[in-house]
C-alpha cells in the first residue's frame, strides 16, 4: 500500500477528471444502418452555427455504433461520416440546428444507404494519377454528397459511396496533382447499382493566368472567369476560377477561347472580355482593368404587362461602337435584370427568349448612364402574326423541309437548332433525314424535356414521351410529314430528335439535332 501522501496525490487528479466529465457538454446516441444494426468507426464532425472551432473529444462510434462525444455548448450541424468504401457503402448522415447544452441524447442516427462507384484515373499517357479530388453533387438539388477520402490513390484508383438512382454531377479536380498540368473534368450520370466506371482519362493542359485590377490599381478579389470554347460558345469546366489577390489561374486544354471576367458581387466594376485567345502552352493574358460602373436594372414585360423571363440584354457603348461584356444579363423568373455598365451613352437591345415566335426585339438608343444607378423597364413588341388561307379549290403547298443530319451534336433546347411554330405550320411541312445506316430502323423521339448527355454534357438528348418508327432507305435517308406524326394530343413546345443505330457512335446510337416545335395547347 502506498504511503498516505502518495495516495492523496493519486486520488486528487482522478476526482478532478471525474468532475470534469460529469459537467461536460456532450451528445450521446447510436449510429445505425437501414436495418437498425450499429455501425462502427463512424467519424463525427461538428460545424458551429455562426462560425467558430468547437473542441470535441471521443468523436467516433464504438464496435456497436454507440457514441458519447464531448463538445463545447452551442448550436451545431453534426455530420456522421461512415467508414470509407469498401468497408461501407453508407452515406453521411447530417443533423442540423442541434442545440448542445448539458448531455443531449440523439437516439438512433440512421445512415442513408448508398452504392459504391469505383474506377481509375489516368493521364493521356495511360499513367495512373494520384491526388485527384473527386467531388459529387446531386444535379436535382445542387447539394454536395458529403464524404471523406474522396481522392485517388497513388495507383489512380478510387472508391466512393453515392446515392443510388439520382442524377449526379462528378467533378475530377486536379489542383493537388503534382508534376503535371491536367485538365479537370465533370461527368454527369445516374448510378442505379454498384459499378466500376473503368478508366477516367484526364487531358494534358496548360495554365491560363491573368490579373484583374480596378482603375485605381487594386487587385480584384473574387472576379469570376468564364472560358468559352470557340466556335461552339460552350463554357469550359474551370473550377476555382475566381481571382485571388486579383489573379486567376486555371488549367485548360489547347484550343481557342473567348474569356469573360465578371465582377464580384461586392464591387461595381464592368466586366472584361478577351476574344479569340489561342492557348498552345502556358498563357498569361496580362493585366486587365475593370472600369468602375453603375447598376443598370429593371424589368421586361410583354404588351399585356406580363413579366418575361430569359430575355437577353445586350449593351453597345456608343462612343466605341463595341458591345459590353455583361456576364449574367438575362432576366430571371420574375422578369428582372441587373448589370453593371460604365457611364456614357448606351444602346440597349432586349432579345426575347428562344423561340422568338411571340415577340420582337426591343432596341432603345442613346440611353445616358451617369454616375448613379439607373432603372429602366422595357416592353417587348408582339410579333406580327401570319395567317395561312386555304385555297379554294385546295392547291398543293411547296414542302417546308428541315434537313437534319445524323451524328450531329445537338445544341440543346435554346441553341441554334431549327424551330417550327405549330400555329403556322404549312400542311406539307416535312422533315428530311440523311446520314444514317442504309436500310436501318430509326426512331423519332418526341418529348417535352431535353437533358445533357451523361457521356458528353455538350450534347443534348430528348427525353421521349413518344417513340415513332422511321424506316431509312437504301441511302440512309428518310422523310416524314410532321402533320402525320404530331397527332398525339400534345400541346405546347415539344422537342423532336431522330435516333438511329450506329455501331461506331457512343452507346451504338447516332443522334440528330433537336428540332423544337411549338404547338397550340
Amino acid at each position: 500500500m502506498p504511503p498516505i501522501g502518495l495516495q492523496r496525490l493519486l486520488t486528487v487528479p482522478l476526482l478532478l477528471l471525474i468532475g470534469s466529465l460529469a459537467h461536460a457538454d456532450a451528445i450521446t446516441g447510436r449510429v445505425v444502418d437501414a436495418n437498425g444494426v450499429g455501425v462502427a468507426g463512424v467519424d463525427i464532425d461538428f460545424l458551429k452555427v455562426g462560425g467558430g472551432n468547437p473542441h470535441e473529444a471521443n468523436d467516433g462510434t464504438d464496435a456497436n455504433g454507440n457514441f458519447l462525444t464531448t463538445v463545447d455548448a452551442g448550436v451545431y450541424e453534426i455530420r456522421f461520416y461512415p467508414p470509407a468504401p469498401p468497408a461501407s457503402s453508407h452515406l453521411t448522415a447530417v443533423l442540423t440546428n442541434v442545440v448542445v447544452t448539458g448531455t443531449k441524447n440523439l437516439g438512433d442516427v440512421a445512415l442513408p444507404a448508398g452504392v459504391i462507384v469505383q474506377g481509375t484515373v489516368r493521364n493521356a499517357a495511360s499513367q495512373p494519377v494520384g491526388n485527384v479530388v473527386i467531388d459529387v453533387f446531386r444535379t436535382d438539388t445542387g447539394a454536395r454528397v458529403l464524404m471523406k477520402n474522396n481522392f485517388t490513390t497513388a495507383f489512380g484508383t478510387f472508391q466512393l459511396a453515392v446515392p443510388a438512382s439520382v442524377p449526379l454531377r462528378t467533378e475530377y479536380l486536379t489542383h493537388l496533382v503534382v508534376g503535371q498540368a491536367l485538365v479537370p473534368r465533370e461527368i454527369f450520370g445516374t448510378v442505379p447499382f454498384p459499378v466500376n466506371v473503368g478508366t477516367i482519362t484526364l487531358q494534358t493542359g496548360f495554365h491560363l493566368t491573368g490579373t484583374m485590377r480596378t482603375e485605381t490599381g487594386s487587385g480584384i478579389e473574387g472576379a469570376d472567369l468564364d472560358v468559352r470554347i470557340l466556335p461552339s460558345g460552350a463554357t469550359l469546366f474551370t473550377p476555382s476560377d475566381n481571382t485571388h489577390g486579383g489573379v486567376f489561374d486555371v488549367i485548360v486544354p489547347p484550343g481557342t477561347y473567348d474569356l469573360v471576367i465578371t465582377r464580384p458581387t461586392n464591387l461595381l466594376v464592368v466586366a472584361v472580355d478577351v476574344d479569340a485567345l489561342t492557348v498552345s502552352g502556358p498563357t498569361d493574358v496580362g493585366v486587365h482593368v475593370m472600369r468602375f460602373g453603375v447598376l443598370l436594372s429593371g424589368t421586361v414585360r410583354d404588351a399585356s404587362g406580363v413579366l418575361v423571363p430569359a430575355v437577353d440584354l445586350n449593351v453597345r457603348e456608343v462612343a466605341t461602337g463595341l458591345s459590353l461584356p455583361l456576364g449574367s444579363d438575362n432576366t430571371n423568373d420574375a422578369g428582372f435584370y441587373s448589370v453593371v455598365v460604365p457611364p456614357g451613352l448606351m444602346d440597349l437591345v432586349f432579345s426575347p427568349p428562344w423561340p422568338h415566335s411571340r415577340f420582337e426585339k426591343r432596341t432603345i438608343h442613346d440611353v445616358l448612364i451617369t454616375n448613379t444607378n439607373v432603372t429602366l423597364h422595357a416592353v417587348l413588341p408582339t410579333a406580327p402574326t401570319t395567317t395561312i388561307t386555304e385555297p379554294n379549290p385546295p392547291a398543293p403547298l411547296p414542302p417546308w423541309q428541315w434537313f437534319v443530319p445524323f451524328g450531329a451534336a445537338s445544341t440543346g433546347p435554346r441553341g441554334a437548332q431549327p424551330f417550327l411554330d405549330g400555329t403556322r405550320l404549312p400542311r406539307a411541312s416535312r422533315l428530311q433525314l440523311f446520314g444514317g445506316a442504309p436500310g436501318s430502323q430509326a426512331r423519332l423521339w418526341i418529348g417535352r424535356e431535353v437533358h445533357p448527355s451523361p457521356a458528353n454534357p455538350e450534347v443534348f438528348v430528348v427525353e421521349p414521351l413518344v417513340a415513332l418508327p422511321v424506316q431509312l432507305d437504301g441511302s440512309g435517308a428518310a422523310q416524314l410529314d410532321l402533320a402525320d406524326r404530331l397527332t398525339q394530343g400534345l400541346g405546347g413546345t415539344l422537342h423532336a430528335q431522330l435516333v438511329v443505330p450506329d455501331p461506331a457512335a457512343p452507346r451504338g446510337l447516332a443522334l440528330s439535332h433537336v428540332l423544337a416545335i411549338g404547338l397550340p395547347r
